[in-house]
């Protein structure tokens, strides 16, 4: 009998955390291959992966911080190889520079085809030369290279010096199936959401300060996690988000193991924030277009979308019609932009139904991950 193809992922981190990894694994899943992730799960990150009788996760022991140790990683390395020549996977598929090295020398070891997938690149410098060695040896390598972002994609091609052609460019779009359903509450109180990582950049406290004009007729939900140097964040904004007779408008809902059912929760709101710092020095920050998964998120609950006045975002989500835009770093732009969507409750909602639209039709990891699944069922037919 004929076995179910195999392909093994490598996240020197919580695997979990990664929406494109999730969604790569559960499409592979459901098209029959049996699928492996190696995690290396943080303290305080409790994420899970949706069940599948295809999908197995195997995991290191728990860590107590973002920050691997040389100790940890050489486990990390040590538990990838053993792993891959105990299940010969046909195609490896290694995530970021962590994970760069142990799948390239997993794959080597197997024979198998090797992807490359860098969801956040190094800042010049910042990764240390023996990790910079170990991600150009494996983009170079790679049978296929995948970026979030074209001109990130540009600047690592000419960085790092991979083959062109095996370049690829998916969005961080959600798969079709967490598409949450719907319920009409915009007759109510508008609530702005965010969720992610938690820090001053991408939720900045003008927010708080632009919601507090509007005496409550506005308020603000956050789900996630608080992100490395950003620890007692959530405190401060909820304590910021307090007026002067005691009302919180602030309410910091958790964090949520599961995609399905933080999208759930996004639903159940009106306004999605995807905001980002008008300047930077981060690579990851200046090209965050398709990268962010949290407008695509936002849009297929069904929420209207303000995102930072940028060229790029504003070209993608604003000129479309799927998102409005604003300063993030002004409390009056964005005041102004929170002000339009509460005085034109219909035509929010309008963006929101044009949002989940989009969504449905190709916004969406299933169509963009498509051309790369048939590559892979090819490679195994070879």
């Amino acid at each position: 009998m004929k076995r179910n193809p195999r392909i093994l992922f490598l996240q020197a981190t919580e695997a979990a955390a990664l929406p494109p990894i999730v969604n790569a694994a559960v499409l592979m899943a459901e098209r029959g291959w049996n699928v492996t992730v190696l995690t290396a799960p943080i303290a305080g990150m409790q994420l899970a992966f949706p069940e599948h009788p295809l999908i197995d996760i195997q995991a290191l022991p728990e860590r107590p911080s973002h920050v691997m140790s040389k100790l940890n990683y050489l486990r990390y390395t040590a538990r990838a190889i053993r792993l891959a020549q105990s299940i010969r996977p046909d195609v490896v598929y290694a995530s970021d520079p962590l994970g760069a090295g142990p799948g390239l020398l997993a794959a080597k070891s197997t024979k198998a085809r090797f992807a490359y997938h860098e969801h956040d690149s190094p800042t010049m410098g910042a990764c240390g030369s023996v990790l910079s060695r170990l991600r150009g040896a494996a983009a170079r390598n790679a049978d296929l290279v995948i970026f979030p972002n074209e001109e990130r994609g540009r600047i690592a091609q000419v960085e790092i010096g991979f083959v062109t052609d095996r370049l690829r460019i998916i969005w961080n779009m959600p798969r079709r199936s967490e598409m949450p359903p719907i319920t009409d509450h915009q007759h109510e109180q508008m609530i702005v959401y965010y969720h992610g990582s938690i820090t001053p950049e991408r939720l900045p406290e003008t927010v708080i300060d632009a919601i507090l004009r509007f005496e409550g007729a506005v308020r603000l939900h956050i789900a996630g996690y608080e992100a490395p140097g950003s620890d007692g964040y959530i405190e401060t904004l909820q304590r910021h988000g307090t007026t002067e007779n005691g009302q919180p408008l602030v309410r910091y809902l958790g964090l949520f193991p599961i995609s399905n059912q933080l999208l759930a929760v996004a639903a159940q709101t009106h306004v999605g924030l995807a905001l980002m710092p008008l300047s930077s020095n981060d690579v990851n920050m200046l090209h965050m277009v398709g990268a962010s998964n949290k407008i695509f998120e936002y849009m297929a609950a069904g929420l209207a979308v303000l995102v930072s006045d940028l060229p790029d975002w504003r070209r993608a989500f604003v000129v479309s019609g799927f998102s409005g835009a604003c300063d993030p770093s002004s409390v009056d732009s964005v005041a102004d932009a929170l002000s339009w969507l509460l005085d034109n409750p219909e035509l929010r909602r309008a963006m929101g139904v044009r949002n989940r639209s989009k969504i449905l039709a190709d916004w969406n990891y299933d169509t963009a991950f498509a051309p790369v699944m048939e590559m892979f069922r090819e490679w195994v037919s070879q």
